[in-house]
């Protein structure tokens, strides 16, 4: 079985040298301060090698500095085993404690040389303990010291050291923390009992900080409550708080962005009038240019109508004339045919052969009468004068038959002339008549082109090109300025993070440098503090100090002791024992008795005299130190008065440096919330402008449909109308032949007439000639006859004659006829010439002049047409120009009387700067007159829309919102981070933040009371172990029973940590999801949330002074003890169950039952071993019970350890132990007595 078997002192604690043996019960007794808590607390370090849980106060040397002052101080501890011992050195290695494992028993030569001094130096230790016992490596680390000896010892670099271990257990942390808290409790009662559990549990404490959550939560109500303003939901499913919100942000950025553009609209309006001053000279200059050309076309389009109608009667007069001239063509033409003109012409042209034909017969008839002359002569000349009488009354009739012929020719021409006159007359009105017409016609056609080319010009005019023209530049700047200001948010936005981070980097470099600083005041004050500690310590220390000794024991030590001793170690200790000898090569004094005046100069020390005025005296009084301390005091005063001065003005300038900072992005914040305002209304921007252009082109296409329609119409009506001018023209035509034809007629009736009265006269007259002619021929028969008769009597051949005659009479005949139509050869001949022969270039010069006439008619359109169109478009081109000027002259004067309204215009509203636009002054000073008005009403809707946001928060709200803002600077700073809050989603953060702190809270109380209580197991298994180690070993005494029962705690904030631990392991599966603002499936989990957080906040406010939770509130344990025949019932406290004897037994049996069981289970795997318990109340036990008690613990392989003044019980030790104090305040320790 392993088990500590002794421990060894070397110069440790004020003992040169000790040995005690631990194999068995160990009783240490002496009076107080000889060092029996010295030993303890030694044998309790092996086993938990912890320097701070061993008992130490705090005004006391430290571990190391008083169980090591040496080089060549040592603790050793031997550890037998089963195939022999090994030792533990602890010793004091660059500063601390560390271990080294010697693989062999303990053996003294090791340290202590032949002189009986210990070692110094290791290197001497290791030679003496040669090279056949293993010498660990140096173990600097107790944790992996403990690991060590119980045997938790898996890791590779443990490996060498399991042959060290006294058991084998990877969990054995509770048997020396249940060894520690035996050790170092007085008292016995449940809460001792909980803690020395719990503590033996693990070393962690385990406690939850109620401060930290007071601090955590105090502000819980207020954030909560304003944190679910905005998550709260309406029954119409709106958040109130957010969408006030919303009113306040569209309210702020309508005002800006109407700011904005009354700024930019003063802006435009500068621009705008300026221009507007530069276009005035040349407007009235194109004004006056567009006047003289509507001027200059009117002259044209007068001068265009005078030449045209020139050329037009003169081609009308020419026309007429050819006309005449061809229906006299046609006239003759038909004349002639009645006539058979061609008959005549043939038999005229036979006129010479006729006549010569006659001669022939006159000479053949001569010829047959020659021999007849006589009787031929006479007859010839009754002939003749038959002949002559016949001429003369032919020739007198034939005149007075061409006198009328000529009268009826005169009257015909007469007649004709009148028939001429009248058919010009009804051509001339028909002309007339016709010429209208045909100018109507000629305008109904060009109307009817004009009609086509319109319904062209329509297919491609737009009478709103304008409109659509200005809503194309509007949607255009509304492009640019969505760009624009798209492109200004993101680079205000990025300079807004440029500030923010350079903001930051200031911050950070205000802070480094101030850290900076910091350094040397926090150096000095550290320093400061450090020597003020000091002080203190040695002004501690100085009662019961060697200092003290001295100064009531040594006078004038100062000077020579003083000088060669050190302060802290020796002067100021308070544990040296000193003490006067007589022996003086032992300490420091004069060097002769009797000169007492060098005593300060010349001493010896031990035995050396030394010249000690070489040596200055280092050390300080108390007084001194005091005055030191003083000053120290106030010197750290003054250097926190530095720091706190240096974080103040670091405070401030930080507070300097966001406020300049804050300016800057506010402003730029506004820009951004004014443009932000501006990008929310562009959608309806576009919206009106795409409605506008779809409007436009509706009412474009409705115009076009009805103007089109009205042309059809107009078209239409143009053909109807164009139909009856021609049937007017064609009944004109046709009125034109027939009163034509009616003057023809008249004309032919009167010729008829006037020919008949001729024909009457003429038939006379030829009848007078036919009577004549017959009567001459009746007697030109009878003359012929007589002479027939003569010239037959006389033989003449008178058939020849008479067939001459016969001959000759004919063609007399037939050149009468001819001699009667000669004129009329004539006649036509010359009409031939005149007439017929010119009557195809008569038509052909006629059909050019009608050419003519159509084209100047053609040019004249043509050219009136364009000269009207270039007035129409001059005309319209000054109207617009005069309405353009009119416009800029009003827009001028709107701007005068705009600037001289101090309503609309106040002092110091002017802005400076021109901006771009493609608008007019009226429309600007219009839209300006508007927005001026309107931000009035604007400004008072954002102050009512704020008020009634900020009457939601109060005055201490979460957020920081002013919720009395009183001027419009006030307003607009609020607004503007209101409008911050919302646009980055603050809420979210400070509902995350929050929700995530106070779920966090929830979780942190849930994991910390699950740290609390998840030992709740073990413990319960611990107490029930220790109820049934009690009722299977007890020994035979007073005690019959000790039992002890967990209950559940009835800690009121405990009961409620531990409901909220439930909460929050029944919703472990949404951890990740848990808010506390969600408003839908999870209303009654944030609902029982917010419930537990809003009882932890009031139960911290109903304990204002409770600092913490511990493992022990977790549950309540109870006692029950029966001592012979009396009952405690089940109690928490132990408390006069018997005598105080029984309390200490009752105390006694419950430690070392709670080691037991801790013990057991960590020695199941390597087997039993044996085990230290030190406790220092067993000596107030009645004998029979000490002896009762060390066998109680023994058969647990328990060794018990305790101290006590006095001795007593020395047969039930093994061991018993006297420490006292030598001479030189060193503690010895003897042995009194050892039990076989």
């Amino acid at each position: 079985m392993r088990y500590l078997n002794k421990i060894i002192f070397l110069n440790s604690a004020h003992i040169p040298y000790a040995e005690v043996k631990l194999d068995g019960n160990v009783h240490f007794i002496g009076t107080q301060g000889v060092g029996k808590s010295t030993l303890l607390r030694a044998l309790l370090f092996f086993y938990n090698a912890d320097k701070l849980r061993l008992g130490i106060p705090k005004e006391k040397k430290s571990f190391d500095a008083f169980y090591f002052p040496y080089p060549n101080s040592y603790i050793v501890y031997e550890v037998m085993r089963e195939n022999g011992a090994y030792c533990v050195l602890a010793l004091k290695n660059q500063g601390r404690v560390m271990f080294r494992f010697i693989n062999a028993p303990f053996d003294s030569k090791w340290f202590i040389d032949e002189r009986k001094l210990v070692y110094g130096e290791w290197s001497q230790i290791r030679e003496q303990v040669g090279k056949k016992h293993d010498i660990s490596s140096l173990v600097s680390s107790y944790e992996m010291y403990r690991d060590i000896i119980f045997g938790n010892n898996r890791r590779q670099e443990l490996l060498p050291f399991r042959k060290y271990a006294i058991v084998e257990s990877a969990k054995y942390q509770n048997i020396p923390r249940t060894i520690q808290n035996v050790f170092l409790s007085t008292k016995l009662d449940a809460d001792f009992i909980k803690n020395t559990i719990i503590r033996s549990m693990s070393d962690e404490d385990n406690s939850i900080d109620l401060n930290f959550y007071r601090e955590q939560i105090k502000e819980f109500e207020q954030e909560y409550k304003d944190v679910s303003l905005w998550t709260k939901k309406e029954k119409n499913g709106e958040v109130l708080v957010r969408r006030m919100a919303d009113k306040v942000i569209d309210a702020y950025r309508t005002l800006l962005n109407n700011r904005r553009r009354i700024s930019e609209g003063r802006k435009e309006l500068n621009y705008a009038e300026r221009v507007v001053q530069e276009l005035l000279p040349q407007y009235r200059l194109d004004i006056q240019e567009s006047e003289a050309e509507c001027n200059r076309v009117n002259r044209l389009i007068s001068e265009e109508q005078e030449k045209y109608g020139k050329e037009r009667d003169k081609l009308s007069r020419e026309l007429g004339v050819l006309d005449a001239q061809l229906k006299k063509t046609s006239a003759k033409r038909k004349h002639y045919e009645e006539i058979h003109i061609e008959d005549i012409l043939q038999r005229v042209e036979q006129e010479t052969i006729i006549e010569d034909e006659r001669r022939r017969q006159e000479a053949m008839k001569a010829e047959l009468e020659k021999s007849y002359q006589n009787v031929v002569d006479k007859y010839k000349a009754l002939l003749e004068q038959l002949d002559m009488d016949l001429r003369a009354f032919r020739n007198s009739k034939t005149t007075l038959l061409n006198e009328h012929q000529a009268a009826l020719m005169t009257q015909k021409e007469v007649l004709m002339q009148e028939w001429r006159k009248a058919e010009m007359e009804t051509r001339e009105v028909f002309r007339e008549k016709t010429s209208s017409v045909d100018e109507m016609i000629a305008q109904l056609v060009h109307e009817e082109t004009a009609l086509k080319i319109q319904k062209t010009k329509v297919a491609h005019e737009n009478p709103f090109a304008q409109e659509m023209e200005t809503n194309e530049k509007e949607f255009a700047e509304f492009t640019a300025r969505r760009f624009h200001v798209e492109t200004e948010i993101k680079e205000v936005e990025l300079r807004i993070e440029t500030l923010r981070q350079e903001a930051e980097k200031e911050l950070e470099i205000a802070d480094l440098k101030y850290q900076a600083s910091l350094d040397e005041p926090k150096k000095q004050k550290a320093d400061v503090e450090a020597e003020i500690r000091k002080i203190q310590n040695l002004l501690e220390k100085s009662k019961g100090s060697f200092s003290e000794w001295l100064d009531q024991n040594r006078k004038g030590w100062q000077e020579n002791i003083g000088k060669v001793v050190d302060e802290e170690a020796i002067l100021y200790n308070n544990v040296l024992n000193p003490q006067l000898v007589a022996d003086s090569s032992s300490s420091l004094s004069s060097s002769s008795p009797s000169s007492s005046s060098s005593s300060s100069t010349s001493a010896s020390l031990y035995g050396v005299s030394i010249n000690l005025a070489a040596v200055e005296r280092k050390f300080r009084t108390p007084k001194e130190l005091k005055e030191q301390l003083a000053e120290k005091e106030q010197l750290r005063a003054g250097i926190i008065k530095l720091l706190n001065d240096l974080q103040n003005q670091h405070e401030e300038d930080n507070k300097n440096l966001k406020g300049k900072y804050q300016l800057q992005i506010r402003k730029l914040n506004e820009s951004l919330y004014a443009n932000k305002a501006e990008i929310q209304l562009l959608p309806q921007t576009e919206k009106k402008l795409k409605m506008q252009l779809l409007e436009l082109k509706n009412r474009l296409e409705k115009w076009r449909s009805q103007q089109l329609s009205e042309l059809e119409d107009k078209k239409n009506a143009l053909v109807a109308d164009k139909v009856k001018k021609e049937e007017l023209k064609h009944q004109l035509e046709t009125d034109l032949q027939r009163k034509l034809k009616a003057h023809q007629a008249e004309y032919n009736r009167q010729v008829k007439v006037e020919t008949q009265k001729y024909e009457v006269f003429a038939q006379d007259i030829r009848t007078q000639i036919e009577n004549k002619q017959n009567q001459m021929d009746a007697s030109r028969q009878e003359i012929m006859k007589a002479q027939h008769d003569e010239l037959h009597g006389k033989g003449m051949d008178t058939q020849a004659l008479d067939a001459y005659n016969k001959r000759i009479a004919e063609l007399d005949a037939e050149l009468a006829f001819i001699r009667k139509n000669r004129d009329v050869v004539a006649v036509y001949r010359n009409d031939k010439i005149e007439l017929f022969d010119q009557e195809s270039s008569v038509r052909q010069e006629r059909k050019n002049k009608a050419e003519a006439l159509m084209t100047i008619e053609d040019k004249f359109w043509q050219r009136s047409e364009r000269l009207k169109l270039q007035l129409s478009v001059a005309q319209e081109k000054l109207a617009k120009q005069q309405a353009a000027l009119r416009k800029l002259e009003a827009g001028l004067n709107a701007v005068k009387n705009f600037r001289s309204d101090a309503t609309l215009c106040p002092l110091g509203s002017s802005e400076i700067g021109e901006k771009i636009t493609t608008k007019d002054c009226l429309a600007i000073v219009e839209e300006l007159k508007r927005q001026i008005y309107e931000d009035s009403r604007t400004l008072d809707n954002f102050k009512k829309q704020s008020q009634q946001f900020l009457g939601m928060f109060s005055a201490h709200n979460t957020f920081h919102f002013n919720v009395s803002p009183v001027t419009e600077e006030e307003f607009i700073a609020f607004a503007s981070n209101l409008c911050e809050f919302v646009d980055n989603d603050k809420i979210s953060e400070y509902q995350k933040r929050i929700s995530g702190r106070y779920t966090d809270i929830i979780f942190r109380i849930s994991k910390e009371v699950g740290d609390l209580t998840r030992r709740e197991g073990d413990i319960g298994k611990t107490i029930n172990d220790i109820n049934r180690d009690f009722e299977e070993r007890n020994f035979a005494g007073v005690i019959r029973e000790i039992a002890l029962r967990p209950l559940k705690s009835n800690d009121q904030l405990m009961i409620l940590l531990l409901r909220i631990r439930d909460f929050a392991e029944e919703n472990q599966f949404n951890m990740g999801e848990m808010d506390l603002f969600a408003t839908e499936s999870r209303q009654d989990v944030n609902a029982k949330a917010v419930k537990y957080l809003l009882a932890f906040m009031k139960g911290l406010l109903d304990e204002p002074n409770r600092k913490q939770l511990q493992v022990a509130d977790t549950f309540k344990l109870e006692f029950r003890i029966k001592e012979n025949d009396n009952d405690t019932g089940w109690v928490e406290k132990i408390a006069n169950v018997g005598s105080d004897g029984t309390d200490i037994l009752v105390k006694a049996m419950v430690n070392i039952m709670l080691i037991n069981v801790f013990k057991e289970k960590a020695s199941k795997k390597s087997g039993d071993f044996k085990i230290h318990c030190m406790m220092d109340e067993i000596g107030k036990l009645h004998p029979n019970n000490v002896k009762g008690i060390l066998d109680f613990a023994n058969r647990r392989n328990i060794l018990l350890v305790n101290s006590s003044p006095t001795t007593y019980n020395v047969e039930d030790y093994k061991y018993t132990y006297l420490l006292s104090k030598d001479n030189r305040a060193n503690t010895k320790v003897t042995q009194l007595i050892k039990r076989l």
